[in-house]
C-alpha cells in the first residue's frame, strides 16, 4: 500500500486503510470542494517526498463509510491514521507547511 501519488479510497478499501501498518494521510473531500482540490495537489507532491507514508483521498459521496468510521461531517478533512488508529485530524483548508509538520510530528 505504499507508493507515489494518492490512492483513491472507496468503501471497499476502508478495511485496507485500517489494516495498514504505519502512517496514513487521508484527505476526505468532494468533487465540488475547491480547497480539497488544492490539498489533493499538495498531497500528490508530498507523496513523492514521504515514500513510506500512505496517501489516500476519499470522496464523501463515493465513500460514506470512511466518513462514518472517522466521523467526518464537512469536507475537506485531513486525517492522520497510524496503525489503524486516528491520531490527528484537521478540518478546512490546510497549507503545505502545516501538512509537513503533521507528517513529521507523527512519523
Amino acid at each position: 500500500m505504499q507508493g507515489q501519488n494518492l490512492t483513491h479510497i472507496n468503501d471497499d478499501k476502508v478495511n485496507e486503510v485500517l489494516a495498514h501498518t504505519g502512517l496514513s494521510v487521508l484527505l476526505i473531500t468532494s468533487t465540488w470542494d475547491g480547497h480539497g482540490i488544492i490539498m489533493r495537489t499538495l498531497l500528490e507532491g508530498l507523496s513523492n517526498r514521504y515514500t513510506k507514508v500512505f496517501f489516500g483521498v476519499a470522496d464523501v459521496e463515493a465513500s460514506p463509510r470512511i466518513c462514518k468510521v472517522f466521523n467526518v461531517t464537512n469536507p475537506p478533512g485531513l486525517l492522520l491514521v497510524k496503525d489503524g488508529e486516528l491520531i490527528e485530524r484537521t478540518t478546512g483548508a490546510v497549507g503545505g507547511s502545516s501538512i509537513v509538520e503533521m507528517i513529521e510530528r507523527n512519523s
